[in-house]
């Protein structure tokens, strides 16, 4: 059984004559075919002697698929061309799990929540283009459809900007990183950087498309700036030429993390709004994330600009100052045809109506400030708890069954509301991820638990999840991908607190294969 479990499945005797290095498709899902060619090659080579159709079915939901598989070969009905990566995606691990054949079989699969996402830090840690390629067909593997893409933070600008060059040549780069090992925190003393160009973009998106996910970028607003700022000091509250502003080198809410764009300064707006402009020229789709977590405001509480649009506007405090903020921002994504997303840091009695929530800290505040409340009022909702969906955390943090049973509705929610939680997404930041091995590392298997909590529905199987997991071992092992195969059960607890002693204050790569559990 694939993973995430199919919704139906109904066995059959003997095998399906299936085919991974041919098939034929159907005109209307032709976006689809280098999505369906990646995912069957996942299954190794099978040369079945039937036949392997993939065909539109309109009676079906976009991400739904129907799988019909005997011994003349396989029939995929999808209802468009995202299911029909889907259905590939499910016939190769339906082959891998069973050394390259495929078992005869009918099946019906759709998911339970229809957005199913990662967010990947680039910040933090700048990873090339072809890395993110290869997280996108791991995230098509398991039928997610999302990729949320944080391209700007304290740490590094990671998006080619025409219009701002200084962007790239000033924020994009960083002349230290704070590293953890060996015992100590220190600085190393090596410059840091790289952007992603729109060209590398561009190819990403298509290459997205044609895999049924779409990008989601984030540009980080009011705090996570510095990198911005560094860049054009002038969008601060204040900014001094004899002491400029650079791009952080170490990581967390700190000193650095209270200068942020100002609110009260009309150049700030025509800044973002000429910079979102050149990210709705790469980014097709239909939403952009603003960040709005972790905003400390103590400029704003000093800066006479940001006080007098306070009172202007009747704002309370400055909390209602940043929803201000982001409102108008989001009002200008929607003169563009675009939708905006916030953290749940940034819910507030200013904020418009019509943003969706992306919390990561579940249980943040009551009231207009509670994610429940903000999904009790009819309002769209992503979960990303950080108890379960941080990959950055080691797994002796978060364990790979607490991934699997996440549930993303919040407790507090009325059963009539319990819709508006559209999704979930699993979150990489990459502060202590430095290398590749390290981010697939923390990825794998925890994508594959992730994308079971996005797709099925409660009373999920751990016992039957851990037992397909080792030919997706074998998978990693084959793509030559790190990841852990031995954090199916939870390590007894002092081992658990040793592991996280040994993370927060000697070695972040602890958990890694020799890294000194």
């Amino acid at each position: 059984m694939p993973i995430p479990k199919l919704k139906e499945y109904q066995p059959k005797q003997g095998t399906a004559g299936f085919r991974t290095n041919g098939f034929s498709l159907d005109p209307a899902l032709e976006g689809a075919r280098e999505g369906i060619t990646t995912m069957l090659s996942l299954a190794g080579r099978s040369d079945g002697q039937g036949e392997t159709r993939f065909v539109k079915n309109n009676s079906l939901a976009e991400e739904a698929y129907a799988l019909h598989c005997d011994d003349a070969g396989v029939l995929a009905e999808a209802g468009g061309e995202t299911g029909a990566v889907h259905a590939a995606a499910a016939l190769a691990q339906l082959a891998l799990e069973n050394g390259g054949v495929l078992p005869a079989c009918t099946a019906f699969d759709e998911p339970r929540f229809g957005w199913r996402g990662l967010s990947l830090d680039i910040c933090r840690h700048f990873f090339s283009i072809g890395t993110v390629r290869q997280i996108v067909d791991l995230l098509a593997f398991y039928r997610f459809n999302r990729l949320h893409l944080h391209l700007t933070d304290d740490q590094g600008f990671r998006f080619e900007s025409e219009r701002f060059p200084l962007l790239n040549t000033v924020g994009s780069h960083r002349e230290s990183t704070l590293i953890r090992k060996h015992g100590r925190s220190e600085q190393d003393g090596v410059s840091h950087g790289g952007y992603y160009t729109k060209a590398e973009l561009r190819e990403l998106v298509a290459y997205c498309k044609a895999r049924g996910i779409e990008i989601v970028p984030e540009i980080d607003m009011p705090g996570h700036a510095l990198a911005m700022i560094a860049s054009y000091p002038e969008l601060a509250c204040y900014f001094d030429e004899q002491n400029p502003v650079r791009v952080a080198t170490s990581f967390g809410v700190s000193e650095f993390s209270k200068i942020l764009l100002c609110a009260g300064n009309e150049k700030t707006f025509d800044f973002l709004f000429q910079l979102l402009d050149e990210v709705m020229e790469v980014f097709p789709f239909e939403y952009i994330h603003l960040g709005g977590d972790e905003a400390v405001k103590d400029e704003w509480k000093r800066c006479p600009n940001c006080q007098k649009v306070k009172k202007e506007h009747g704002l309370k405090d400055e909390r209602e100052l940043q929803g201000w903020f982001l409102s108008r921002v989001s009002r200008y994504l929607n003169s563009r045809g675009k939708k905006a997303i916030i953290w749940n840091d940034g819910l507030c009695a200013s904020l418009d109506p019509g943003i969706v929530c992306q919390y990561w800290r579940p249980f943040l505040a009551a009231g207009n400030r509670s994610t429940a409340h903000y999904a009790n009022a009819g309002e769209r909702v992503i979960g990303s708890d950080f108890f379960h969906m941080y990959f950055d955390y080691p797994y002796a943090v978060t364990p790979l069954k607490k991934t699997f049973h996440y549930e993303p509705v919040l407790r507090g929610v009325k059963k009539s509301a319990r819709g508006n939680f559209t999704g979930m997404e699993c979150a990489v930041w990459t502060e202590w991820i430095d290398t590749e091995e390290k981010l697939f590392f923390n990825m794998l298997p925890r994508l594959a638990a992730a994308a079971e909590a996005g797709w099925s529905k409660q009373r999920r199987n751990y016992h039957a999840f851990v037992g397909k997991l080792p030919s997706h071992y074998a998978l990693y092992e084959r793509l030559g991908l790190a990841y852990a195969n031995d954090v199916e059960k939870p390590k007894p607890f002092w081992k658990q607190l040793k592991t996280i002693k040994t993370f927060l204050t000697q070695n972040t790569h602890v958990e890694l294969p020799g890294g000194g559990v």
